[in-house]
């Protein structure tokens, strides 16, 4: 995309000598009209932002989405609201709460302006919120006490909203003052403040992302235990559009208003000194590092000598002007991020990367115990940049002040070593059809030498005393593939039973081999490289979990026999010229669904009423384990408008003993061939219990509806009642609005427990009901209006790539040393 260099102006006082630093007002960004298109005559499109240095990840992406829909003729300034003097930010629930009430001030108390909160997107171009007419109105929202998006008439709101009331009053009391004034606010539609899953694509202009533990940038790691988010993909999408494009809202030859008069403040902070143990030399050693480059920000002594010694070393300071031409082996920062905006940190991190072909080490003091400034955050800033660049080692020597003793020295690196060759892998297979075919998708994706071992388990697996740790107590290694020999590079392994297994295999193996779990370990996160999770088993989000869309189950390929179940029967589905062809799958009612007879009567009366509106043919397969009087009610609501394909069951599981009379009536040749029943049918209609079957039926690429069954607890008097509490207490539900809950302290320490394998939630099928919902792979039966177009699933792309590049790093942490 070719966008206009951001032109940028500020209006700040001297800095407070505490780094992130203040301002006096907001900044200003001019995105101008772009080269080779002719600017149009309509006003500025002034747009100001609420934000924070924590939300450097969201800014960005919010300009990004802008850049994507703006008018190439038209001006759009964006003003920056964080960090502003004058405001007491302790009462506020963000850094940013009551900056928009004083726009009206901050515009200079005329025309118009838009705020924005920072978690939010735009889907179309600002100017035409801009645009509108406001008639007598002061402000437009989606309701008269929700300002996170807002047009406002600055003249009219300057005597309620200004600085000085922003500064003193609480957000409800701004709020509430203009509210009970008639014909003061006007109605905004909704579609420019769409919340969470109120999205719908090609009407929602503005996406605004409003649980906070669900945001998927993931900014106050050190306040909330992340959940995945069902649009997550959406942020996602663009961010890797930014990255792809090399987007940045400032860099070298157009940095941040208040770098170059930070840069030449002399008063802004003393040197930080931070001391260069021997294992930073080690560091360079081991890389082989022969040409180095020093950077500082301004001229000074600081002292690079400690890792010099011995080497070519070049030094450079940002106030000499352009960088030199790399690349070098490495490039040492010292005495550099703390001088200067946290809104540089981006490029300047991009400038070092991209100069050092194989190592970079920063010195630097880390301010806080937690989040901005931390030493966790200054972690995660130096693997995004290593993600953005060809990604050379890196090492990082912090003075942690933000530690229980001040000036501990911390010292973390991350080795980017190549991808070994033909890494051997170990896939773990416990015996469960789901979990074994799981593993067998991601080994043969990985396309690596595979040993597959047949686990086999004893009365122990399982036993709580197991689940904490490495054990092969739960084996009977009798009956198991041997685990001795040459272990691993390697070993993927699905289920709980098999996590301990893992984990044995690990720790015997010295800490050489990695891990990757497919599922819920119930043990401990931390003995596994990579946690592979669906949004269904309700885990938190780790830096090693990674959250898939939906189980990693086969994609239909026609007609095959399934495992086990001898010949199986070829469907042949009903259909009237080119009418559709329904295929309902009638599953037998997992936890925590129920099948009922009540419940499929209505789901026969919706079908019927969809094939009386709009014709075809409707075909239905039963699982194994249906009782007959279900099926009975069914059929006895369509009569003969539908056909009776016969029963299914899953590959290789075998069905229950009460059930043998039952299948033996229905398909006596050994079933329903499922992949043929998927490819003949034009649309698909599942209860949505059998989470794989509705993985593989969303990978069919045809229409999928879901008919969700009613839960155990709905058929308990005061049953729903009950689970809504329980939900509520443990973080989950929603509120008025559909949106989720915001997170509170018990859904975090459950999240701390479950990391710690003391606890697990109950696995909760709707929530990737709304993952595929979100992605346009489903919809509700009788809703025919999807939330987005179907955006295919990239869950083993992702899986596999994560993989190869876990291969290919390592990660340790220096035993702290305390000062003195």
């Amino acid at each position: 995309m070719d966008a206009a260099e951001p032109v940028v102006a500020s209006d700040v006082e001297q800095p407070a000598e505490k780094w992130p630093f203040f301002r006096r007002d907001p900044d200003r960004i001019v995105l101008g009209v772009r080269p080779g298109h002719d600017a149009t005559d309509r006003p500025p499109v002034r747009i100001f932002l609420g934000t924070e240095e924590a939300q450097y990840r969201a800014e960005r992406i919010f300009f990004y989405s802008i850049e994507k829909v703006r008018d190439p003729g038209r001006v759009y300034e964006i003003h920056l609201m964080k960090n502003i003097r004058g405001f007491d930010r302790r009462r506020w629930r963000t850094g940013f709460t009551n900056y928009r009430y004083a726009i009206p001030e901050f515009a200079g108390g005329t025309g118009k302006a838009i705020y924005n909160d920072v978690d939010q997107i735009y889907l179309a171009d600002p100017a035409l919120l801009f645009d509108l007419e406001m008639g007598e109105h002061g402000y437009l929202a989606i309701s008269a006490k929700d300002t996170s998006v807002m047009l406002i008439d600055c003249a009219r709101m300057l005597p309620i909203w200004n600085r000085e009331t922003a500064g003193r009053l609480g957000k409800h009391a701004l709020i509430d003052e203009p509210a009970k004034r008639p014909g003061l606010w006007g109605a905004l539609d909704g579609h420019w403040n769409a919340r969470d899953q109120e999205y719908v694509e090609g009407l929602t202009k503005c996406l605004h992302y409003t649980a906070l533990h669900q945001q998927p940038w993931q900014p106050f790691p050190e306040l909330f235990s992340y959940h995945p988010n069902p649009l997550a993909y959406i942020w996602h999408d663009l961010e890797r559009e930014a990255d792809a494009q090399d987007f940045q809202l400032f860099d070298a030859g157009h940095p941040s208003p208040d770098f170059e008069r930070l840069l030449h403040t002399e008063a802004t902070l003393e040197p930080a000194g931070v001391p260069v143990p021997e294992a930073a030399r080690t560091f360079l050693d081991e890389h082989r590092v022969e040409r180095v480059l020093c950077v500082t920000a301004q001229e000074s002594e600081t002292d690079f000598s400690a890792l010099t010694r011995g080497r070519e070393a070049h030094r450079f300071a940002l106030t000499e002007g352009a960088w030199p031409e790399g690349p070098y082996d490495a490039v040492l920062a010292a005495d550099l991020f703390e001088r200067l905006p946290p809104a540089d940190i981006p490029w300047l991190l991009d400038a070092l990367f991209s100069r050092a072909r194989k190592a970079v080490h920063v010195r630097l003091t880390a301010t806080e115990p937690e989040g901005l400034g931390s030493v966790a955050w200054w972690c995660k800033r130096l693997d995004e940049a290593a993600a953005r660049t060809s990604g050379p080692s890196w090492r990082l020597d912090a003075t942690d002040k933000g530690a229980a003793l001040p000036d501990t020295l911390a010292g973390i690196r991350t080795d980017r070593t190549a991808e070994p060759a033909r890494p051997q892998v170990w896939a773990l297979l416990d015996g469960d059809p789901a979990h074994d075919a799981r593993v067998r998708k991601l080994a043969e994706a990985l396309e690596w030498p595979t040993q597959f071992k047949r686990l086999r388990f004893n009365a122990l697996a399982g036993r709580p005393r197991l689940r904490h740790g490495a054990s092969t107590a739960g084996l009977d290694l009798g009956r198991c593939d041997p685990l001795d020999g040459p272990l691993p590079d390697l070993v993927v392994a699905a289920g709980w039973k098999s996590a301990p297994v893992a984990a044995w295999i690990k720790k015997t193996s010295g800490g050489h081999t990695r891990l990757v779990q497919l599922g819920r370990p119930r043990i401990a996160f931390g003995g596994f490289d990579l946690i592979l999770t669906t949004p269904d088993e309700r885990l938190p989000i780790r830096d090693n979990v990674l959250h898939l869309t939906a189980p990693l189950a086969e994609a239909p390929d026609g007609a095959r026999p399934d495992e086990g179940s001898g010949e199986a029967t070829a469907p042949r589905l009903e259909h009237e010229g080119d009418a559709p062809r329904t295929l309902l799958l009638l599953g037998r009612g997992r936890r925590p669904y129920r099948l009922t007879a009540a419940a499929v009567t209505r789901l026969a009366e919706m079908l019927d009423a969809e094939q009386r509106r709009a014709g075809g043919g409707l075909s239905v397969a039963v699982e194994a384990g249906v009782p007959e009087v279900v099926t009975r009610a069914f059929e006895q609501r369509l009569g003969g408008a539908c056909t009776r394909l016969g029963t299914y069951r899953r590959p290789g599981e075998t069905p229950p003993a009460d059930d043998t009379a039952h299948v033996a009536a229905t398909s006596g040749n050994g079933g329903l061939d499922l992949d043929a029943a998927l490819a003949a049918a034009d649309r698909i209609v599942l209860v949505g219990d059998d989470l794989e079957l509705l993985a593989r039926a969303c990978r069919t690429g045809k229409p999928v509806a879901l008919f969700e069954l009613p839960r155990r607890h709905d058929t308990l008097p005061g049953g729903r009642r009950l689970a809504a509490l329980a939900a509520l207490l443990a973080g989950g539900g929603t509120s008025y609005r559909g949106t989720p809950h915001q997170q509170h302290l018990v859904a975090r320490g459950l999240d701390h427990l479950t990391t710690r394998g003391r606890f697990h939630m109950p696995a909760d099928p709707s929530r990737l009901h709304r993952a595929l919902l979100a992605r346009g792979l489903l919809i509700r039966l009788g809703d025919e209006t999807a939330m987005a177009t179907p955006k295919p699933l990239d869950d083993l792309e992702r899986a596999t790539a994560r993989i190869r590049r876990m291969m290919s790093e390592r990660r340790s942490r220096a035993q702290l040393r305390y000062p003195g």
